[in-house]
């Protein structure tokens, strides 16, 4: 019977992925543990023939990484982070921003076992065992779930912080997804002082400016929600211009499906880092026929001093 890294783990009473960087030699895991897990391995007659594998696949251990806009902080940032998770894992990430064409022909010739695309857009790369779409969540590809999930969770953190005046703000060619979510969440909360508003404008800056400025002379929300986090830091240089006060005279915060950590404002959306670890996995359990134990994501926040929390 072949042994396989799920028994490992059972036997060391340690997580598959703790088994999986220590026999990969990873600096992650203390020399202590990494010792018992490959003392175990051994006695339960675990090997890996790595040349064997190759030679009979045809294949590497290359993973190819095509991030087409790699421009996009939050890409370029989960391009680095799946390109560690996937060393720690004992693969050679490669990682390509041309067309796909060329990507196809680089990752064709290096033999690469798989890809992963970082892109809104699924691609398939033909003749590649293993294609894996990064921004799948928990199986969809559309997001909407993940959109309802992470506008709740942000409607129900400001609501019970006490914010009472909500306005969502998103482009002119954004539907009212996240506007719905929220009304929705305070409608049922049952509490009537809650007031949520909606406004589209233009992403051009001085058109922005101007119409934020006109809205902000009208009415004063105690919080600005965006639909990007993009659009939530043009919100918080427009309140720096009118000499307001962030967060005292208002909170801002920003949806983003991958969560920049070098964003100046506090964003909900998915970790990359955990969004990195869950598709390393994949690739990993795919490559060793492993049992994938598919790793379901919530949203979360990436809070700072944007948001009042009292």
């Amino acid at each position: 019977m072949t042994v396989t890294i799920k028994d490992i783990a059972k036997a060391a009473n340690v997580s598959f992925s703790t088994v999986s960087k220590a026999l990969n030699d990873s600096p992650l895991v203390k020399e202590p543990t990494k010792q018992m897990i490959i003392s175990i391995a051994r006695e339960m007659g675990y090997e890996v023939n790595t040349a064997a594998k190759i030679l009979a696949t045809g294949k590497s251990n290359s993973v190819g990484i095509y991030c087409p806009d790699i421009s996009r902080p939050e890409y370029a940032e989960y391009s680095q982070e799946i390109s560690r998770q996937l060393k720690n894992r004992g693969f050679l990430p490669c990682i390509s921003a041309s067309g796909f064409d060329d990507a196809k022909e680089l990752f064709t010739r290096l033999k690469a076992a798989a890809v992963i695309t970082i892109d809104q857009h699924e691609m398939h790369f033909s003749g590649i065992e293993c294609n894996i779409h990064a921004f799948k969540y928990n199986g969809e590809s559309n997001h909407h779930s993940l959109k309802k999930e992470a506008a709740a969770k942000a409607a129900n953190l400001l609501f019970k912080t006490g914010h009472q005046t909500v306005l969502v703000v998103s482009e002119y060619s954004d539907s009212d997804w996240l506007y719905r979510e929220l009304k929705n969440v305070a409608s049922k909360s049952g509490n009537q002082t809650l007031s949520i508003h909606h406004q589209r404008i233009s992403y051009n800056t001085d058109e922005f400016f101007s119409s934020m400025r006109s809205i902000l002379d009208h009415m004063m929300p105690d919080a600005v929600v965006c639909t990007s986090g993009k659009i939530a830091e043009l919100n918080l240089l427009v309140t720096n211009a009118l000499g307001l006060k962030v967060p005292e005279d208002l909170s801002i915060v920003g949806y983003d499906e991958l969560m920049n950590s070098t964003s100046p404002v506090s964003l909900f959306g998915l970790h990359i880092h955990k969004l990195a670890e869950r598709t390393a996995n994949e690739v990993y359990n795919f490559l060793n026929q492993q049992e994938n134990n598919y790793v379901n994501l919530s949203p979360g926040f990436m809070l700072n001093y944007t948001v009042k929390l009292q």
